[in-house]
């Protein structure tokens, strides 16, 4: 599900469940997680990309569907902090290669990632309100990047963006033909290499000031606790899989 492989300067994370648009599951969160503490020991830099002409569709829908008791919320919640708020804390900077769709919780890695570079017919979309859900670290940070409006326009509507306007909304650094996604990510992580270890971790160290926020994990969980306790929004993730 996650391949992992150093290229030079940079460990690759590559999400690789094509079946599924490179959903990731419990599994595939963790994993991804592990494979980011692992890129940190090796590698001066890491970088995020998906197999095919997806980067990631985000969280596997029946994570959601599946979050019945307050135990399943806690599990889900707590692994996608710890995804999403340890890539700003890790101690290398992540680059998101964004190879295609990226969604939900693959429209919130980007944002969580300290570069994106995207291909020109990449799309971005949080559309967890339309299945009976919410994008919980979009709400929390991801306004920071892009203004409230806009993180509105995205979460509120579940409409899809492309990159060129991800790029004019600070989503993403740069955009680029789909040929030149590994080259122009390598440059970033040559640039990044040039400079000395610390000076690289303390820039992202005090840039992320205030990002683990220790209240974020439990409002995270509560809006989950009443999203699934809601009959209207289960509702709307059964209709998901209707479709």
């Amino acid at each position: 599900m996650i391949r992992y492989d150093i290229r030079g300067d940079a460990s690759w994370l590559t999400l690789d469940r094509p079946e599924k648009k490179n959903a990731l599951h419990l599994d595939g969160w963790r994993a991804l997680r592990d494979g980011l503490d692992r890129a940190a020991e090796d590698s001066r830099v890491a970088v995020l990309t998906g197999v095919e002409d997806v980067f990631c569709a985000g969280d596997d829908i029946a994570l959601i569907d599946e979050a019945e008791t307050a135990d399943d919320v806690e599990t889900l919640t707590d692994c996608l902090y710890d995804v999403f708020f340890g890539i700003e804390s890790l101690d290398i900077p992540v680059i998101a290669a964004v190879n295609g769709l990226a969604y939900g919780g693959g429209c919130e890695l980007v944002a969580a990632c300290d570069l994106a570079v995207a291909v020109e017919d990449a799309t971005f979309a949080l559309p967890e309100t339309t299945i009976g859900a919410y994008p919980p670290y979009a709400v929390e940070r991801v306004a920071e990047t892009v203004g409230k409006k806009r993180l509105m326009e995205l979460a509120l509507t579940g409409d899809p963006i492309d990159a060129d306007r991800a790029a004019t909304w600070g989503l993403v650094n740069r955009v680029v033909p789909a040929g030149q996604l590994a080259e122009t990510t390598t440059q970033f992580v040559e640039s990044i290499a040039n400079s000395p270890r610390r000076s690289t971790r303390l820039t992202k160290q005090y840039a992320a000031v205030g990002a683990a926020d220790p209240a974020a994990r439990d409002r995270i969980r509560g809006a989950f606790q009443q999203i699934r306790a809601d009959d209207e929004c289960r509702a709307a993730t059964k209709r998901f899989f209707e479709r």
